[in-house]
């Protein structure tokens, strides 16, 4: 699993005591204020720490070749 900071491309849209949190127009949460406290609500996948927000995506696994097939004579 690896993080990916996506901070700088979410956009927040003012609803009632909150923001609404889009990331390409895809909605991923909100920001609620209440009692002078900030509560991050998150979609699934999505992580708040700090004054960032990440998107969570499972790490693939990794590359051992360069090409494939390179059995059949062409590399």
């Amino acid at each position: 699993m690896r993080k990916v900071e996506i901070t700088e491309r979410v956009v927040g849209k003012v609803n009632g005591d909150g923001f609404e949190l889009f990331l390409n127009k895809d909605r991923i949460g909100e920001i609620t204020f209440r009692n002078n406290k900030k509560e991050y609500l998150l979609q699934s996948g999505f992580l708040a720490e700090g004054h960032r927000i990440y998107k969570v995506e499972e790490a693939g696994e990794p590359v051992t070749q360069f090409v494939h097939d390179c059995d059949l004579g062409w590399c």
